[in-house]
């Protein structure tokens, strides 16, 4: 576990530095505003869309994985807006604009940053698979909020530029990332306007012996996820995963086919 010293220091230097909360990109901020607009048409959010050439290519390439193929060919924004409806295609605004905030600008963190995407997205296809199979949850909220679940480590990743220490000791670095993502996350969600679940998704999404009375929720979709991407079935201290058993998820098995695989790449861009 990082030292909470260092903890404490990496706090210090985001709030000192005055490093800004990860800002939503434009395009994800107009298409909630429609879908909140009750007076808002699918031509407005198709127009949003087309202002953006690489979201609207994203989209594309996502409508026609296997998370949203159909029996045909999607090859237009208003074929996309009439198959998923309005806020489905939102929602993969969201999604998918995200990766504009996962930026940096040396090597070192840039990988990192890489890296970090790049588990967000595994994460973000597995809940979504999950979500539709075992739940009767909304799977495009469990995409998101699979995809967001660690968004409380891009401060951390950000400030390691301003830190050389830290760029020359990057297994500290994804220590300090792990430890204090949920921590940030939930600010940022909750500046973003974002429901109560995703807040509570990044509360307790790193704990695997997370549980809870009632129904399942989307932490536990998001618990389960991360366990299949990280190839683990029980605890650190070799207990089940409550959230898996809640959801009737075999762990043990891998979910990862060709078409889960596809639909990473797609999310991945």
């Amino acid at each position: 576990m990082a030292n909470p010293a260092l903890e404490q220091a990496i706090i210090n230097e985001i709030r000192d530095k005055g490093i800004s909360l990860p800002v939503l990109p434009d395009v994800a901020l107009r298409a909630r505003r429609i879908i909140d607009d009750p007076n808002s048409s699918a031509g407005d959010l198709v127009e949003v869309i087309s202002q953006d050439p690489a979201i609207a290519a994203r989209l594309i390439q996502v409508a026609n994985s296997p998370l949203y193929r159909g029996a045909q060919h999607i090859d237009n924004l208003n074929q996309i807006v009439s198959r998923l409806g309005m806020r489905t295609v939102s929602q993969l605004i969201v999604s998918l604009s995200a990766k504009q905030v996962f930026t940096a600008k040396t090597p070192m963190v840039k990988r990192i940053m890489r890296d970090h995407w790049a588990f967000a997205t595994q994460v973000a296809a597995l809940a979504n698979h999950i979500a539709r199979r075992h739940t009767k949850l909304d799977a495009d909220q469990a995409l998101l909020a699979g995809l967001l679940h660690s968004v409380g480590g891009i401060p951390v990743i950000v400030v390691a530029e301003e830190i050389p220490k830290l760029q020359d000791a990057p297994a500290v670095l994804n220590e300090l990332v792990e430890s204090l993502q949920s921590r940030l996350g939930g600010n940022i969600v909750k500046a973003w306007d974002f429901p109560d679940l995703f807040a509570d998704v990044i509360e307790h999404c790193g704990d695997l012996g997370y549980q809870h009375d009632g129904d399942p929720n989307y932490s536990d979709v998001v618990i389960c996820a991360i366990a299949q991407a990280r190839g683990i079935s029980r605890t650190t201290d070799d207990r089940p995963i409550m959230a898996a058993e809640k959801l009737g998820v075999d762990l043990e098995s891998s979910m990862i086919d060709d078409e889960l695989d596809e639909a990473i790449r797609a999310l991945g861009g």
